[in-house]
């Protein structure tokens, strides 16, 4: 093996992955445009979910493929560059049967590959390597912070907007009362959906149910403590429905 053969192959998985991970990253925002208000954290998300898939098979397979193909052809035959870097994308093709997978599973082997052969360049003429790595990184950072910028600002969370949330999952037992605060009456049983504001866009969604004929039991009720996105069981009664 060459000259720093374990920096040299960290460095282009590092340098391979968050490549990688920036162009699935886009390729899903731009997607998925219209489902969020935050471009910078679907970014941040997305590519912190795709850069753990894909840093791990490129750190175990790319760089045994890598390593493999190095030993070879410095043993038994004349390095050549561009040979060395064509059979890296060959081995990219694993996942042939994914089309979209192929591309870019060459596209990454193809990258590493010429990496790994720029630090080799630049570690014999004893030039600085560093600031190959802090380039994609560099990149990264300035792509989340002007989507972050860009960002449409949140709407207002209201209280109208903390009972659809509460009221909005299926099969639960709140599914019996109003989806909207308000009273409604079936049979012998009232039901009422409140709501309480508690704090700066967090609130109290309550459901509680009273019956007409008092002989059929006191009053039942469940709340939720519910902010954007989350919703918590806050209170309780002990009578069942």
């Amino acid at each position: 093996m060459q000259e720093n053969f374990f920096q040299r192959k960290m460095m282009s998985t590092i340098i391979t992955t968050i490549t990688l991970a920036m162009i699935l990253a886009g390729i899903y925002i731009n997607d998925d445009v219209s489902g969020t208000s935050d471009y910078g954290e679907s970014f941040l998300l997305a590519a912190m979910l795709y850069g753990s898939y894909g840093g791990v098979i490129i750190l175990v397979y790319g760089t045994l493929v890598s390593a493999v193909i190095e030993f070879v052809m410095n043993r038994w035959f004349k390095m050549n560059i561009l040979i060395y870097i064509l059979l890296h994308g060959v081995f990219g093709l694993i996942m042939l049967d994914a089309p979209i997978l192929a591309v870019f599973g060459v596209g990454s082997a193809l990258l590493y590959a010429s990496i790994d052969r720029w630090i080799l360049y630049r570690i014999k003429k004893e030039k600085p390597i560093m600031m190959l790595m802090l380039t994609p990184i560099t990149l990264f950072v300035m792509i989340w912070s002007s989507l972050s910028f860009i960002s449409p600002d949140l709407p207002p969370f209201t209280a109208e907007d903390a009972v659809e949330f509460a009221t909005s999952g299926e099969g639960t037992i709140v599914d019996k009362f109003p989806k909207e605060e308000g009273v409604i009456t079936v049979g012998n049983a009232i039901r009422e959906t409140s709501v309480e504001e508690i704090g700066d866009e967090v609130y109290i969604v309550t459901f509680t149910e009273t019956w007409r004929d008092e002989d059929a039991g006191g009053p039942w009720f469940i709340s939720y403590k519910v902010e954007r996105g989350s919703s918590t069981l806050y209170d309780e009664s002990h009578n069942g429905l």
